[in-house]
């Protein structure tokens, strides 16, 4: 008896902790999804890069961080602009490399920050974020005066969800996902395989069901040495999009493919965007 009373507290203790994780998981999810910072240390000038600041509401009218990133002339609003919404960590200033290629590629940039994220007020969210999104759209739409059927949603990472919603609610002219998931509760399958995520996951942020109702056509960028989001979820996102779909194959992990794909990452880029924007 004294033996099965010991294995009765070993089971009772387990499963109490795992219990007590599950409902860490539950409450305190939006802490391991968002991780954003605050300081921006940098700017687009470090680049020598033309920009002008700006902040701007979004739904629930709390103030928005964003840096238009553009070319001067005469044909400046005549050129593609890129909605550019970014991953789940740091703020805009950890992305000028890339508002580097895409600039250099000769387009204009869009590049804002969530609720809670650099300057931008507020504390993120689903909601949120999605929101964002739509308020970043209507900005370049009116205050910065884009037409907008010259706007390419493009999210990286956690962006993938927040450009795909842009895309569906404002029927953009296309759609660009670089290295995304399918949804949270994918991705936390297969971190956390012993809990019912389907269950616990309250942020959902589910791009591959944003994708399958845009009829237009999506640009999927993934890796497969992409060691944080499996490169089978872009194949699947690729797989579902309704619309035409173009594939570009890209090479390093999830933060570098930018680096080491090389003069293709520009080139695949470059091809889709002056097929669907000439």
């Amino acid at each position: 008896m004294p033996k099965l009373s010991a294995i009765y507290t070993i089971i009772l203790t387990l499963g109490g902790l795992y219990l007590a994780l599950a409902l860490l998981l539950f409450l305190f999810q939006e802490r391991l999804i968002f991780l954003p910072s605050r300081p921006v240390p940098f700017t687009p000038e470090v680049a020598g890069l033309s920009y002008s600041e700006h902040f701007f509401p979004t739904e629930n009218g709390l103030m928005l961080h964003g840096w238009w990133v553009y070319h001067e002339g005469d044909d400046a609003l005549s050129r593609p602009a890129i909605l550019f919404c970014h991953g789940n960590a740091g703020n805009i200033a950890n992305r000028i490399p890339l508002l580097e290629i895409f600039h250099g590629l000769g387009y204009n940039i869009f590049i804002f920050d969530y609720q809670g994220y650099g300057k931008s007020e507020g504390r993120p969210g689903e909601r949120q974020i999605l929101a964002d999104g739509i308020a970043a759209f209507d900005f370049m739409t009116g205050e910065l005066g884009v037409a907008r059927d010259r706007i390419l949603p493009l999210g990286r990472s956690m962006g993938g969800p927040v450009a795909a919603w842009v895309a569906i609610n404002r029927n953009t002219t296309a759609l660009a996902l670089e290295s995304t998931f399918t949804s949270i509760p994918d991705i936390a399958r297969k971190t956390y395989p012993i809990f019912p995520v389907g269950l616990l996951a309250r942020v959902k942020l589910p791009t591959r069901d944003f994708v399958k109702q845009f009829e237009g056509p999506v640009l999927v960028a993934h890796s497969p040495g992409d060691m944080l989001i499996p490169y089978e979820m872009g194949r699947i996102i690729y797989e579902t999009a309704p619309g035409q779909s173009y594939w570009l194959e890209l090479a390093g992990n999830h933060n570098d493919g930018h680096i080491a794909t090389g003069p293709a990452f520009g080139q695949g880029y470059q091809a889709f965007i002056d097929r669907y924007f000439p």
